[in-house]
């Protein structure tokens, strides 16, 4: 490819992008957050506690103040989210309720401009917290979460952190789901309210 085809192409994608974030909500999705932040079934506990215990030492010794030098691979959850048949509909009708703004495009990687509205992974959320999820048919295959690091009251308003809060405690309490962070090695029970002000309280301030 020569040179000025590639900067035409690079132009054309920034152009298409600007366009997007002037239009309103454009998710960030990189492809190493894939799952890293995930909502999993309760029935899964004893398996995420026990593979924390076990990746937790490694980790630290390979912790730098850009990531880890080394991957560490956790697994296939023992029961899956799929199988406990949370529909679509309902996924997308409890966000909407709580005011999360549905993208009709996701900003993959840096890279791509994925259309959201006719692919498998949907995208609801704020300009610095979005939860993702892939469908399979008619019910949600995985749930997982995108939150901006440090982020002031002021730029998500103590309203929408109410609303993200009660979302998480809903699929705790109606699905009986947990939240594992395998960046910080955490296991949060979304049918306890204190654990997800706790956990939250990290990234607001």
């Amino acid at each position: 490819m020569k040179l000025l085809d590639f900067f035409k192409i690079f132009k054309r994608k920034t152009t298409a992008r600007r366009k997007l974030e002037a239009d309103g909500y454009l998710p960030l999705l990189w492809e190493d957050d894939y799952c890293q932040v995930v909502i999993v079934p309760l029935e899964n506990m004893a398996y995420v506690l026990k593979s924390i215990a076990e990746i937790e030492p490694l980790s630290e010794v390979s912790r730098t103040d850009f990531g880890f030098t080394e991957i560490f691979e956790h697994g296939e959850m023992p029961i899956t989210t799929i199988s406990k048949e949370i529909r679509e509909d309902y996924l997308m009708e409890l966000l909407t309720v709580f005011g999360f703004e549905r993208a009709t495009h996701i900003y993959y990687n840096y890279d791509k401009i994925i259309d959201c509205t006719t692919r498998q992974t949907k995208a609801f959320g704020f300009s610095n917290f979005t939860i993702f999820f892939e469908i399979e048919g008619e019910f949600v295959k995985h749930v997982w979460l995108s939150i901006s690091e440090r982020v002031s009251l002021a730029e998500t308003s103590v309203k929408k952190f109410e609303h993200i809060k009660s979302v998480l405690y809903r699929l705790g309490e109606e699905c009986e789901m947990i939240l594992v962070d395998w960046n910080s090695m955490e296991l949060i029970d979304l049918r306890n309210r204190y654990q997800i002000n706790n956990y939250l309280s990290y990234f607001w301030k």
